[in-house]
């Protein structure tokens, strides 16, 4: 089983196949994305609380509670902080990258789509994301 892996990433010679071009743009770009996310979330972390003073001041119809938007901040700070770590494991071909990552996006996504607030860039890359991570199943290892 672990023999049929292999072969698919070697050539004849034995040698390792090259990471395609695509892959590493793709790997390149979630680096950075899910690292500057994870970073926001991180620092607003920090700052839960000066940020739900100001969202209730500006906008009152919808009061926030402190703990609420620090929960908020935690979860996204995790999942992208998986996401980031699962393209790293892809950057490796390693496949457990894409069942990271595949999920963190997933929730990330879902979680977007039932806002009122809804961001369509945002969840639109998570869940190309995952398609185009997809479709370098089959070469990771």
């Amino acid at each position: 089983m672990s023999e049929d892996a292999e072969n698919d990433n070697t050539t004849e010679t034995g040698q390792v196949k090259p990471r395609p071009v695509f892959l590493s743009v793709l790997c390149l770009f979630s680096f950075i994305y899910f690292a500057l996310l994870s970073v926001l979330f991180f620092t607003c972390l920090f700052y839960s609380g000066t940020i739900t003073r100001v969202r209730n001041l500006y906008v009152p119809e919808d009061v926030y509670s402190g703990a609420r938007l620090l929960i908020l901040f935690c979860a996204g700070f995790l999942l992208h902080g998986l996401a980031f770590a699962g393209s790293v494991f892809i950057w490796y071909s390693r496949k457990v990258g894409y069942f990271v990552l595949a999920p963190s996006c997933l929730i990330i996504a879902t979680w977007q789509l039932f806002q009122p607030q809804i961001s369509i860039g945002t969840t639109g890359v998570n869940i190309v994301l995952i398609v185009l991570f997809g479709f370098f199943l089959k070469r990771m290892h």
